[in-house]
């Protein structure tokens, strides 16, 4: 598992990307589906995932986001 933190970028309707995750090199991913329980800006979590080969992109600045699938996320307590 890695850490990584959740960042709101904005309503996916609304010329957002949903929640994507910040990998500790700062790498974006966009899962999939990220349970509602970690749909919270800020919320530093432990995921483990696999990518899915598909790439996208949204009205989130012109970065090109891994999708993932995530097999595995919890709250990242320290």
């Amino acid at each position: 598992m890695v850490e990584a933190t959740v960042i709101d970028t904005g309503d996916i309707t609304n010329e957002g990307c949903g929640y994507v995750l910040r990998l500790e090199d700062q790498a974006l991913l966009q899962p999939e589906y990220l349970p509602s329980a970690y749909q919270h800006g800020g919320l530093k979590v432990k995921v483990k995932y696999t990518h899915t080969g598909v790439q996208d992109t949204c009205q989130f600045g012109s970065v090109v986001y891994d999708l993932v699938s995530i097999q595995d996320i919890k709250r990242n307590i320290k």
